[in-house]
């Protein structure tokens, strides 16, 4: 079930937009959420026993059934534990009981799990912390797996115990570990949420950033603005780097914009060199405008050209300061737009300050709480039993005109 946005603007991770009344909470979900909360203020401390089912539902003002189920779930999650003493009641875990009934894990590699306030909005680490933070006040405790060290051998015991569900952050194409270990959830019925839309990822729950339709968007704010020999220019082809799928999403994007437009795609022109990636040295800096000094003057060689698409903010710098070292001004003689709204100091900060014209904020923020949301929404059994496959909308942000 594909579930999008209507409109450009910005929905919340429910699909409603900023403002709408909130869905009533069900009876179920309003005892886990009391039970959650006496816990995390303290009414309730390690080995407190709960209220009977019958009081539970007395106080808070639900039906005996709900509850009780709702009391099941609780255990689940391992926000309760049963002592073999008292087989009706249930208790709060002390320490050194089980948790993983109520863990999540976290599948991605060591850059995604850094410290919150160190990751920049607009990239997948934001996600991931975000993620940290919005199931931890749901109540689950996190468990971050390193993609980097996962290890064939490790996939049959990574499931056990059986965790309360698992989001994977990590870039998942076909033949990853990555994904085996989501279709190892799917064997064993753990909930799980992917990042993405990669082919591979379709018979999953799985949230993405519409790379297609931002770049389109970009392309179509040019051609409105009179550009007519818009060209992508981005470090490397797409076949060459790890987000092959969406690098190439982007530019089929930008390809439908021009053909919309009964004007004919360029094709991708590229620095050259996988290897000159992602450095603060002023040195190779120099090197990425003079490699993207050289493909400008190409394009302006053969046939001319007015706007340029990057692959994102950061990597619009090298370009933006060759134009200027060919004695044009940027944005005005030439179009940048870049991606990713990248407000923040960057490595080529210090080399060129100047920005695109025009960017795309994805939104990261949302992209979490969809993320969160659907996996509690799994946990709790109350999604259909095909993939569901969820996406908000981007904005689009003018910089300079």
């Amino acid at each position: 079930m594909e579930r999008s946005p209507k409109s450009s603007g910005v929905v919340r991770a429910s699909g409603r937009r900023r403002g709408a009344a909130a869905l009533p909470e069900a009876p179920r979900q309003r005892v886990v959420r009391w039970i959650r909360e006496s816990i995390c203020n303290g009414t309730l401390g390690p080995g407190d026993p709960i209220p009977p089912v019958r009081a539970l539902a007395a106080m808070l003002g639900t039906a005996v059934n709900p509850t009780a189920e709702a009391v099941v779930d609780a255990e689940k999650l391992g926000l309760v534990v049963r002592h073999a003493s008292g087989a009706h009641k249930r208790y709060v875990p002390t320490p050194g009981a089980s948790l993983s009934s109520s863990t999540v894990c976290v599948l991605g590699r060591p850059s995604h799990f850094i410290d919150r306030s160190a990751a920049p909005r607009w990239s997948d680490p934001f996600i991931a912390s975000e993620l940290f933070g919005r199931l931890s006040d749901a109540g689950f405790h996190m468990y971050a797996i390193n993609s980097c060290k996962l290890m064939e051998s490790d996939i049959p015991t990574l499931l056990r115990p059986r965790p309360a569900g698992l989001i994977a952050i990590d870039s998942v194409n076909a033949g990853t570990l990555s994904l085996r270990v989501l279709e190892r959830c799917r064997e064993e019925g753990v909930p799980a949420v992917a990042y993405g839309n990669a082919p591979a990822l379709r018979v999953f729950d799985r949230v993405f950033t519409d790379h297609r339709k931002g770049a389109a968007d970009l392309t179509r704010w040019l051609l409105e603005r009179g550009c007519r020999k818009i060209v992508p220019l981005f470090p490397v082809l797409p076949a060459d780097t790890h987000g092959a799928f969406w690098i190439g999403e982007r530019l089929a994007g930008y390809e439908d914009a021009m053909r919309e437009a009964g004007l004919e795609p360029f094709p991708c022109a590229h620095f050259g060199s996988p290897l000159l990636y992602g450095t603060d040295d002023p040195e190779r800096f120099r090197i990425y405008v003079a490699l993207a000094f050289e493909q400008i003057s190409a394009m302006r060689n053969n046939g001319g050209v007015d706007a340029i698409i990057c692959q994102n903010d950061e990597w619009a710098k090298p370009p933006i300061a060759a134009i200027a070292r060919m004695g044009l001004v940027p944005n005005r003689d030439i179009l940048i737009a870049g991606y990713d709204n990248i407000s923040s100091p960057t490595s080529f900060s210090a080399f060129e300050p100047r920005r695109p014209a025009v960017t795309i904020d994805k939104h990261n923020e949302h992209t979490a709480e969809e993320m969160a949301e659907l996996l509690v929404a799994r946990i709790y059994g109350t999604l259909p039993r095909g993939p569901q496959s969820r996406t908000h909308a981007h904005e689009l942000v003018v910089l300079e005109v």
